[in-house]
């Protein structure tokens, strides 16, 4: 369930509008150079901001689960993994997720003055952390904790750590892309009793992306032939899940770097940029299977 994408433009929009009282540049996971702590230390007024909107953000996702999920399918604490759910769309979300959870928290307290390793080491703990908790409510209804979806959590939140000691790993992101199939708003489909789907639930909606980014992984003799900002991209979705015939889709499609799109001048626009670089923009597609079809547009 990607409980965080909600959170993303707003929340780490809003703590990157303004610059930190002193600071020098740094390198960030994608190799983009960032500004962060120097010597004035962390900025007490905003990390009580910080802390305080991840509190507000955390006690909403709680109220959407609580009566959503939780409030009439109240159990025992039991373990209970179910891989065929939504054709492990929902497994990918959960990768996805932690990801964008852990990059919500970790511009939160880059903004605070944070210095980033130490941003990203606590923006990585601390998705864990709200995750873990999600997965033990959920160990206590009917959904029971799924230890799949805890490993696809600690896989998510341990990615952005990975590409910042491993730089290679960089050329490799997680996208997201979404419209509405017919089971939003529906409580029916799949599911269980007073599951209203929105679109953290309408797997069928949903297409989770792999951006690669060529111009890194060409040699050097002709990557300048291959625009930097230009990438592709693996997508995978499922159909018809609420049927007896469930079936998976893929897709190949272009990708765009928005780092390299929009300036990196300002915080803003940095972030904003980063933002945009977890959805899989409208581009050129074809779904490779079942059977070739192809996109002017595929979002």
């Amino acid at each position: 369930m990607q409980h965080k994408l909600i959170f993303i433009v707003l929340f780490a929009l809003l703590v990157s509008i303004v610059d930190p009282p002193a600071v020098r540049a740094q390198i960030d996971s994608t190799g983009t150079p960032i500004r962060t702590a120097d010597t004035t230390g962390i900025d007490g007024a905003r990390l009580a901001i910080v802390i305080g909107g991840l509190a507000s953000a955390i006690a909403a996702v709680h109220i959407y689960q609580s009566q959503g999920w939780w409030n009439d399918n109240r159990s025992s604490f039991h373990f209970r993994e179910d891989l065929s759910y939504g054709l492990s769309v929902d497994k990918i979300g959960h990768f996805y997720g932690a990801i964008a959870g852990a990059f919500i928290v970790r511009k939160s307290f880059l903004w605070t003055n944070m210095p980033y390793v130490e941003a990203l080491w606590w923006g990585s703990a601390t998705a864990l952390m709200f995750q873990t908790y999600i997965e033990i409510e959920d160990g206590f209804s009917t959904w029971g904790f799924d230890r799949v979806d805890f490993a696809a959590n600690v896989a998510g939140v341990a990615y952005p750590v990975a590409q910042h000691y491993w730089p290679f790993l960089r050329s490799f992101n997680m996208k997201f892309s979404y419209h509405p199939s017919s089971l939003i708003d529906e409580p029916g489909g799949i599911g269980f009793r007073g599951q209203k789907h929105t679109v953290f639930d309408d797997y069928e909606g949903q297409t989770l992306w792999l951006s690669v980014d060529v111009n890194t992984l060409l040699p050097k003799s002709v990557d300048r032939y291959w625009p930097d900002w230009l990438c592709l991209a693996l997508g995978y979705g499922a159909r018809d899940i609420a049927t007896p015939d469930p079936y998976p889709v893929y897709y190949l499609a272009l990708d765009f770097d928005v780092t390299r799109i929009i300036p990196q001048t300002t915080p803003f626009l940095r972030t904003l940029s980063e933002t945009l670089n977890f959805i899989h923009l409208p581009a050129p597609a074809v779904r490779i299977s079942p059977g070739i079809i192809w996109y002017g547009l595929y979002f």
